[in-house]
């Protein structure tokens, strides 16, 4: 049995609403006839429906309590009322009532609004379920969807935009080259082959306050109950994690492959001055720096400081430099100096005024069995050093090590022979 609650400020009329409805067989929870008391009763009675008259004694009319009343409570409301002139019909339309009964009114025409009101919100409440179903299967997905028309305007985004620093409200109506710019164009030159028929799917990278994002965009054609296409349908998916792994796996092969080739040169019969060019040479490009030098120790126990001539040149060097703060600090310590910020740094030294400027720096220590034979430093990367380029710089520094104690022991190999010989030759000359 459905209930109804009657607002009307007529008794006489409300009692004959009454009558009518319970001989209809409707069960009527209250007849009130004020907005104030018809918005009490509705949230405490929770009728299916209710027959409002439009013009109510009291500060609150018929419409705005029904307003009210639908807002809060979502009940479905039916206007009864004298007045059918375009005016007052047209205020009620605003709060969107299910029907209107025209006074005076039969039975069978009261019977049938009623019972259609109750059907169309049995219906409306139904697609609202499917709906908030449906948004809360979009919500539970990573991915954003989104549809646009046939002139590339955004009709819907999901609220997974909003991970990405926009908003829906923004998006709706505009193109992806108003939204995204520049980035945006490849979207409009998919898009294109889209509205020609073509399911398309493509890489997109965006870059987002200052951080790179990349995704993997899906369309196809949206086609009304004819087959005509009339838009766009969209999936935006986020595979920034992968294209960064990607990307790391990339680069580490190309690391291994450069120190493979390094390897290979060092092995090499060239001499210390050239396997030190050589490791420079690595250091710096697989570390994109500006600078790098050497300091090892010379067959004397000297230090010698190895800097290539363009570096003296763009330096404006007259002479090399003595890094021996920084030697001693590394002897004591035996690990790598790492400082992005070299002016506020204690472990560094004075850098002079007319010095280059050095925006970070990188050193790592040479150990040949224990013992420290040279440093390999680094300075200025765009956007500072991090614990790749340390490891990339210790496995160079193990290179290096390696093939410098292999020259050592061909430099001795060689002293030995050069004695053999010459005791040799003594001898023979003796025996002349």
């Amino acid at each position: 049995m459905a209930k109804v609650m009657i607002v009307e400020d007529e008794n006489i009329v409300a009692m004959d609403i009454k009558q009518r409805l319970e001989m209809l067989g409707y069960e009527v929870t209250a007849t009130v006839t004020t907005g104030e008391e018809a918005i009490e009763l509705a949230e405490k009675t929770r009728p299916d429906v209710i027959l409002m008259d439009i013009v109510l004694k009291g500060e609150i009319d018929g419409i705005e309590a029904a307003e009210e009343i639908r807002r809060r409570f979502g009940i479905p409301i039916i206007y009864i009322t004298a007045y059918s002139d375009k005016k007052t019909l047209e205020s009620a339309k605003v709060t969107e009532p299910f029907g209107y009964i025209i006074k005076p009114f039969e039975d069978r025409e009261l019977q049938s609004v009623i019972e259609i009101t109750l059907y169309k919100d049995k219906i409306e409440k139904k697609l609202r379920e499917s709906e908030e179903r449906y948004r809360a299967i979009i919500r539970s997905l990573n991915d954003v969807l989104f549809t646009l028309d046939a002139n590339e305007k955004y009709t819907m985004v999901s609220g997974q935009i909003q991970d990405y620093g926009l908003a829906e409200e923004e998006m709706i109506g505009k193109t992806p080259r108003e939204v995204f710019g520049t980035a945006g164009e490849i979207h409009h030159q998919e898009n294109q082959k889209v509205l020609k028929g073509e399911s398309r799917a493509y890489h997109w990278k965006w870059e987002k306050d200052g951080k790179i994002l990349y995704f993997m965009v899906s369309l196809s054609p949206l086609r009304d109950s004819e087959g005509e296409i009339i838009g766009i349908t969209g999936i935006l998916k986020d595979i920034t994690a992968l294209k960064e792994y990607e990307l790391t796996l990339k680069k580490e092969n190309r690391i291994s492959r450069a120190l493979a080739n390094l390897a290979k040169e060092l092995l090499k019969p060239i001499s210390l001055e050239k396997i030190s060019d050589n490791v420079i040479e690595y250091a710096r490009k697989l570390t994109e720096s500006q600078f790098c030098i050497i300091e090892v120790v010379n067959r004397e126990g000297l230090k010698e400081c190895i800097i290539p001539e363009e570096t003296l040149k763009e330096c404006q060097l007259k002479e090399k430099p003595k890094m021996t703060r920084l030697w001693d600090w590394i002897m004591e310590n035996r690990k790598p100096l790492l400082s992005n910020n070299p002016q506020e740094d204690h472990r560094l030294p004075h850098i002079p005024a007319d010095h280059v400027k050095i925006e970070n720096l990188l050193m790592v220590p040479t150990l040949l069995q224990n013992e420290l034979v040279g440093i390999i430093a680094l300075a200025n990367k765009d956007g500072g050093y991090d614990k790749k380029d340390l490891e990339i710089v210790e496995r160079l520094a193990d290179l290096y090590s390696i093939a410098i104690k292999r020259k050592q022991d061909e430099e001795r190999n060689r002293i030995i022979i050069q004695k053999f010989l010459k005791i040799v030759s003594e001898i023979l000359e003796e025996l002349k």
